[in-house]
């Protein structure tokens, strides 16, 4: 039983050791903020239990939250209770653990980074700072309940920077009774609305206008509100706001030969990045060979060294007895076998003993099923629904494909009224045109041909419409 902390929206915050568990989960219970992108890191297999809750409308109640975690674990189950940001900070893991200890159940607490501190960090503003304010406290911006005691206003407003978590509202009360217990009324605040992500929007005011400023701005929960000296650092836009893929939103289709670094690359820009379909490959082995006894091995592509290292694993082969040499025809299988702390050669003409490939026609050391990730086709109606211009990458013709059966078999119609297809050539930009059709209501879309290294266009842009 595993408590993990899911970060506070971008999904690389996540914990490596947080990523372990969920790899090994067969049920996980979720939460409304949690981003689903996520999920996708457990086996298609798992059972995925959504106990989300919006102000005033609870899907389960946390009494009955509980009792499904206890129901899972009581199953001998690997079970995921994966909360929002850090599972300490308003997350209700106290009331949680303290039910699996009643019903004398073990478990793991994995921390993550609490929206509190990594939002205002992504608006450009440390939570302290040797200028400004040595001291930091975090709040609840609203209360359980109307009968439950107020906050130790007195105290709280003597530390120099606080937090507020999803208090936008109650702004003027909290503005109200700050400014009541002593603070200026010209001190810098700030509002940050869906911090972390590509949504991430920041409001700055005096403390004595920001309710007012919030509510022009139309700002609205998940936002933290940030009160304190320290945002006189605060700039127009951040380093996050800053970078050039900020608030862009990018579909990659997936094929059989997906390159990571495509998603990596758009990541790196500050993009929002979806690969679809998730697919996930479940490897079975081929009957063994004598490895210690082989003298090379040639490796056609990446993927094959996945499947040969699964192999290795599945039948326990200790990969300190083999004597072969590795011989590579691509780079990415060169990478691939360094990621395994493998040396390679490259540019070798020889035969080898066994040529290994992920393609047919060559010695299937595993014998691989595609099954698409239920959590897939929700993540592609969430990054729709987000209201983001959407642009697909179609790097291959076979991409087109998987993508096209995905989105048949997930029941998912184009909900976006404007989407950019970017196609790698030519050919696939023909594969692409017969899905970008409709009869009754025609669209525009930008459809253009891109170097995936340099982003750079090449050819002329052409137009073309899409159901």
């Amino acid at each position: 039983m595993y408590f993990i902390g899911a970060g506070p929206g971008d999904e690389g915050l996540i914990t490596a050791k947080g990523i372990r568990a969920l790899e090994h989960a067969d049920a996980v219970l979720y939460d409304r903020l949690v981003n689903p992108k996520l999920l996708l890191y457990a086996r298609p297999t798992a059972e995925f239990i959504y106990v989300g809750k919006f102000p005033k409308h609870h899907t389960l109640r946390q009494e009955l939250i509980q009792e499904e975690i206890i129901r899972y674990a009581k199953n001998n189950q690997t079970v995921v209770r994966l909360k929002g940001g850090d599972p300490g900070v308003f997350g209700r893991v106290g009331e949680e653990t303290q039910a699996l200890d009643k019903a004398g159940i073990a478990y793991d607490v994995v921390p993550g980074i609490t929206a509190g501190i990594a939002a205002p960090l992504y608006a450009g503003v440390p939570v302290t700072h040797r200028d400004y304010g040595a001291s930091f406290a975090i709040a609840a911006g609203h209360r359980k309940k109307e009968s439950e005691d107020e906050l130790d206003w007195q105290s709280l407003a003597g530390i120099e920077t606080i937090a507020f978590y999803m208090g936008v509202n109650n702004l003027q009360q909290i503005t109200d009774q700050l400014l009541a217990h002593g603070r200026s009324h010209d001190e810098p605040a700030l509002i940050i609305e869906w911090g972390t992500t590509g949504r991430q929007r920041t409001v700055q005011a005096s403390l004595a206008t920001l309710a007012l400023t919030a509510k022009e701005a139309s700002i609205s929960n998940p936002a933290i509100t940030l009160v304190g000296r320290v945002n006189h650092v605060y700039e127009s836009k951040s380093w996050w706001e800053r970078k050039n893929g900020f608030g862009q939103s990018y579909i990659v289709a997936y094929d059989e030969h997906y390159n990571e670094g495509i998603q990596q690359e758009l990541l790196e820009t500050g993009a929002n990045v979806l690969v679809y379909p998730h697919v996930a490959s479940i490897a079975k082995p081929s009957p063994k060979h004598n490895w210690h006894k082989v003298t090379s091995i040639c490796f056609e592509d990446a993927q094959a060294v996945r499947h040969w290292m699964a192999w290795l694993r599945e039948c326990n082969e200790d990969i300190r007895q083999l004597r072969a040499e590795l011989i590579v025809r691509t780079e990415r299988a060169a990478k691939q076998l360094e990621q395994f702390g493998l040396s390679s050669i490259q540019n070798d003409t020889r035969e080898a003993e066994i040529s290994l490939s992920s393609q047919p026609g060559t010695e299937q050391l595993v014998t691989t099923t595609h099954t698409y990730h239920p959590i897939s086709h929700d993540c592609l109606v969430k990054q729709f629904e987000s209201g983001e211009r959407q642009t697909i990458h179609f790097p291959t013709v076979e991409s087109v494909s998987f993508f096209v059966d995905a989105l048949r078999q997930g029941g998912i119609e184009w909900v976006a009224d404007q989407i950019d297809a970017i196609c790698l050539d030519h050919e696939v930009e023909q594969a692409v045109k017969p899905y970008f059709m409709m009869k009754e209501e025609e669209h525009e879309c930008d459809l253009v041909r891109r170097s995936w290294q340099s982003g750079e266009s090449r050819g002329q842009s052409v137009r073309a419409v899409y159901s």
